[in-house]
């Protein structure tokens, strides 16, 4: 590792915590909105039926869960509606203990029934939960309500994961009326929920609203009137925004460039921090595995061997991130491959010519005069950038695409439909820090990002294995063996890297803390606003 990026690493997430630690030696201030972005608009706003981060941080003020990320300390999790929690001896039930009093916003009582409504629900196998649903159907065999306000969690076998899956941000508990009175979750209408913030305004393509939630079950809190989030697309637009103080907060995706935090830093002089952070999210490429010509795995080999990892990070994230890598050590320790070996294997050894060579013949062998692809790619957050990087990258051993651009929601609707043959670049955050997270999103059969429809029994068997098993060390040398197996094959995804980036807090934006995901630290249920 690093140390240079391990040192800012560190800095970033003490400026997290510093910047609080003097905060807390202050009063927290009442009132004032804290101006945000969002890099999208998000669409259909169904919590537990979306997977796109505009989606999720539209709503991050709105409902509750039964655990969080503790906003004290972002590394922790602890009781949101539940108050506390049990588990049986055999580690198999899950008992969670619910607040009282709580009220919806629309002055309804939280109870049992709607953690069950919420759960039946991301559960049902006819039901697509890209997020929430993904995680927890492998883990889950039922929940039931004992009383009004206790609700249990029976478990197909003891898992690792599932105290921080039920924590995400995607399992959001919503009200069982609201459900029944809409169906589902997609218009602002049915935003009703139990957070600090109440969902007060949506005009697409401009901005989203919050207002303080009077009646929120924690007492004195929250300090801000409320949030406004506006929908800024395209970085120039954000960083402009950033410039110009607009927006007090960046913490979010697309990460800045160095360069372009350099911009805000001689804009903003000493009114801001910037730092540096990983952001628990994966660059990928996908290919669909059952349209030609990526049906072929002769195809999908010479694609996992032709693209240039190491340029991708160097060009368009000025080297701030891990490429290769399918997990990253920085997160998740030494369940991560080590990049020693990592470095080494076809695809992401250097210098590239044995590997181009090896490409191009694979694709001459099938087609002498090259093939011609459609390339889809999602218009945000420099992806147009990064896809011209890839084709050019690909026409090199025969392979000639073509990009056909989407707004976000649309992208998210054509991936999930199967209906494109190549996407050319899409980062996909982690929802947890468990190393589980980017097989059981991306490469288990039926999994919520599998978009290329691949799948591959051994990856199931060894996914589910760690799942189950108990022991850390046994669960390491499994997840070695997963990614050895997946770095090696001809996969629906290529893992080009894991990023990194850079972000910036105004100095009025107290008691922030920086979290392990991207998704975990945007309630703003204790931040205030200094003068």
């Amino acid at each position: 590792m690093r140390k240079s990026v391990v040192l800012t690493l560190t800095l970033a997430l003490l400026l997290g915590l510093s910047a609080s630690g003097a905060a807390a030696q202050e009063k927290p201030r009442y009132g004032g909105v804290l101006n945000w972005y969002v890099y999208a608009d998000p669409g259909r706003l169904d919590i537990h039926a979306e997977s796109p981060l505009s989606v999720q941080q539209a709503l991050a003020g709105v409902y509750s869960s039964l655990l969080h990320y503790d906003p004290d300390d972002p590394t922790k999790i602890t009781g949101d509606l539940a108050e506390r929690w049990t588990v049986s001896p055999d580690g198999k039930a899950y008992t969670f203990h619910l607040r009282k009093g709580v009220k919806w916003h629309d002055g309804q009582p939280f109870s049992a029934a709607d953690v069950k409504a919420t759960f039946d629900r991301v559960l049902n196998p006819n039901f697509q939960s890209p997020r929430c649903g993904s995680m927890l159907k492998p883990l889950v065999a039922s929940v039931e309500m004992l009383d009004p306000h206790t609700v249990q969690f029976q478990l197909k076998f003891p898992a690792a994961p599932f105290v921080s899956s039920v924590a995400s941000a995607w399992c959001r508990v919503a009200a069982k009326h609201i459900l029944e009175k809409y169906g589902d979750l997609t218009r602002p209408e049915a935003q009703i929920g139990t957070g600090p913030f109440k969902f007060k305004r949506y005009e697409r393509d401009s901005v989203i609203e919050w207002e303080k939630n009077k009646d929120y079950f924690i007492p004195g809190l929250p300090y801000l009137d409320g949030v406004k989030q506006f929908v800024l697309k395209g970085v120039p637009t954000q960083v402009a925004a950033a410039k110009a103080g607009r927006i007090v907060l960046w913490d979010t995706w697309p990460p800045m460039k160095k360069t372009e935090a350099d911009e805000v830093k001689r804009a903003r002089g000493e009114e801001v921090e910037i730092y540096q952070s990983p952001l628990n999210t994966i660059m990928l490429v996908y290919m669909h595995t059952q349209k030609p010509p990526f049906n072929n795995p002769d195809l999908r080999k010479a694609v996992n061997l032709a693209i240039d990892r190491q340029e991708l990070v160097a060009k368009t994230l000025e080297g701030a991130g891990v490429p290769c890598a399918m997990l990253d050590p920085k997160l998740v320790g030494d369940f991560a491959l080590p990049l020693e070996e990592v470095n080494k294997l076809p695809g992401c050894r250097q210098p590239k010519d044995q590997d181009i060579a090896e490409a191009k013949r694979l694709v001459e062998k099938h087609y002498p005069n090259g093939v011609d692809v459609e390339a889809a790619v999602r218009s945000v957050g420099g992806y147009i950038d990064r896809a011209q990087l890839v084709l050019a990258q690909l026409r090199k051993i025969g392979i000639r695409g073509t990009l056909k651009t989407y707004e976000s929601a649309a992208g998210f609707a054509v991936y999930g439909k199967g209906d494109f043959i190549f996407i050319a670049i899409q980062d996909r955050a982690m929802v947890t820090g468990d190393p589980s997270d980017v097989f059981g999103l991306i490469y288990t059969t039926g999994s919520g990002s599998n978009w290329g429809r691949w799948s591959d029994p051994k990856v199931d068997e060894l996914a589910d294995r760690g799942l189950k098993e108990q022991n850390r060390e046994k669960r390491r040398q499994i997840y070695h063996e997963l990614q050895r197996h997946l770095l090696t094959q001809d996969t629906t995804a290529v893992s080009v890297g894991w990023i990194e980036g850079w972000f910036f807090r105004d100095k009025r934006v107290r008691n922030y803390k920086v979290s392990p995901t991207i998704y975990d630290h945007n309630t703003f249920m204790k931040v205030w606003l200094a003068q």
